[in-house]
């Protein structure tokens, strides 16, 4: 570059920044076109000639360039896009590759599972630049190079200031469905990164779906980022454990078909009172929510029920089990049944669709009500919860966030079933609250108690009534139903309103 290609450009400076509504003068523009190679001013352009004679117009400069509009103007502007607007040549020039270790991997985002290979790839780096600075979040600050990035982590300042092919290394990001949107925040970041500063940034994931964790990270990023963006291009490889970036081609790891599975599901754990019912309101539906409830707390409350309503929607296509999240015991996720523990185990609902699934059981727990709404009129989403009544299941089930979205999610729940285990002498009996959406009907509620009042009155059978009969009938007693459901809201309500009745009467005779 020499100075009157400076002057050139300083004067595109100054359209781009009036275009911004920053009015500068001429000897100002020269000031701050001065930022491309480096300098103060126009006086030390004219001061240090070797130094524009050095200077290229490409991502690290115009990095300066920014810089210098974000503390003179508060005026935000990526070095892509400064160099777009001042017109940087293209196919002029060979590109001088990144800063740090031109002779490495392309810049981008490279994903591994392996915490060896984050280790290798670190002695790589350290070793071909003489022990260049590693910018790491946890997966990489026990290396003795590495600054941390602490809680802000991509997000940290200065990012964009660090010299171009820095390493920085990112995670574990885990994939599982409560931590899917924010990993998937991340990994856009990450690729932001890689494409506006070409940087080097290795990523290093948690999954337990290790055949599909390539294209479930691409998919995470095509999804957040906006529309007709495509920062996934930003996404080149995986790390080997020896440190070495391998280039995955896009049409690699096409997602296989689902898995056939012969399913071992009955339908014992539906009471009999409720089958038919049941098996009529989803007959040919394959889309909607199925919610069960049970009065038992337990690590996977109501999954038996869960399990059952595997054999009755075999119509709705293939099914899978969403991974909620990850846990500290993972032998808990499999304390299910058989007809569960089959089901392929995903990282989200996101990943289960785009590889085919179209039934799918999900824990309500770490499943946000913006994600229900979205697949529910694409897919059957079945869960099960800690639950007495209908009302109960609903919101806990569903977890939106205002009454509008609880009214849209209402309208596409399919049924409601929950039981309430009572214990007899001869054996144990189930007192349903179960709800059917009804065939016609308008469900627009505007607020929460008007879902509870359209639940309540549109049940077609009540727990507080089969809890009655029982009682009525000498079948249980109330000191057995007490003791062996002592945290069961409905029982204790019931109780409540029996005891209260029963002294009205008592007043009245």
């Amino acid at each position: 570059m020499d100075i009157q290609q400076l002057k050139l450009l300083a004067e595109r400076v100054r359209v781009l920044l009036q275009k911004s509504n920053h009015t500068v003068g001429y000897n100002q523009s020269l000031d701050l076109i001065a930022a491309l190679p480096g300098l103060r001013n126009w006086p030390e352009v004219q001061a240090f000639p070797d130094r524009v004679v050095d200077c290229e117009f490409d991502v690290a400069s115009a990095g300066r360039l920014a810089f210098r509009f974000k503390r003179k103007f508060d005026l935000e502007l990526s070095p892509h896009a400064i160099l777009t607007a001042l017109g940087a040549p293209r196919g002029k020039s060979t590109p001088r590759g990144p800063h740090i270790w031109p002779t490495g991997p392309a810049p981008g985002v490279y994903v591994t599972m392996s915490p060896a290979a984050i280790d290798a790839i670190l002695f790589r780096y350290d070793d071909a630049t003489d022990g260049g600075v590693v910018y790491a979040e946890q997966a990489g600050t026990h290396w003795g190079g590495s600054i941390d990035l602490g809680d802000k982590g991509l997000w940290s300042g200065g990012l964009e200031r660090v010299p171009s092919g820095t390493l920085v290394i990112v995670g574990p990001v885990e994939l599982n469905q409560q931590a899917w949107a924010d990993s998937a925040s991340k990994l856009e970041t990450a690729c932001l990164l890689a494409l506006n500063d070409e940087l080097r940034v290795v990523v290093l994931i948690d999954t337990a779906s290790p055949e599909g964790m390539w294209d479930d990270v691409r998919l995470m990023i095509r999804s957040s980022q906006p529309p007709g963006e495509d920062y996934d291009k930003a996404l080149i490889g995986i790390v080997t454990d020896d440190g070495e970036c391998h280039r995955v081609e896009s049409s690699a790891g096409s997602r296989p078909s689902p898995a056939s599975i012969q399913s071992v599901a009955t339908v014992d754990a539906i009471p009999l009172t409720i089958l038919p019912a049941l098996r009529k309101a989803v007959a040919g539906r394959t889309t909607g929510l199925l919610l069960f409830g049970s009065a038992l707390h337990a690590e996977h409350s109501a999954i038996e029920l869960v399990a059952a309503a595997l054999a009755l929607t075999e119509h709705a296509g293939p099914a899978a089990r969403i991974r909620p999240r990850n846990r500290s015991t993972p032998a808990k996720d499999w304390q299910v049944p058989e007809a569960i523990r089959q089901l392929p185990f995903l990282p989200s609902i996101e990943s289960a669709y785009d590889q085919g699934y179209r039934r799918m059981v999900y824990d309500p727990s770490y499943t946000r009500g913006e994600l229900l709404l979205r697949f529910s009129d694409k897919v059957l989403l079945i869960a099960g919860t800690y639950a007495s009544d209908v009302i109960d299941a609903y919101m806990s089930t569903v977890r939106a966030g205002g009454a509008a979205k609880d009214g849209e999610l209402l309208a596409r729940i399919i049924a409601i079933l929950c039981v309430t285990p009572v214990p007899t002498k001869q054996g144990e009996v189930m007192a349903s609250d179960f709800f059917v959406l009804p065939e016609i009907s308008d469900v627009h509620p505007k607020n929460f108690e008007e879902i509870e009042a359209f639940l309540r009155n549109s049940r077609i059978l009540k727990s507080e009534d089969e809890l009655g009969r029982l009682l009525d009938s000498g079948v249980v007693k109330v000191a057995a139903l007490k003791k062996a459901l002592p945290r069961s809201r409905i029982v204790q309500e019931f109780l409540s309103r029996r005891n209260a009745a029963r002294r009205a009467e008592a007043r009245i005779a």
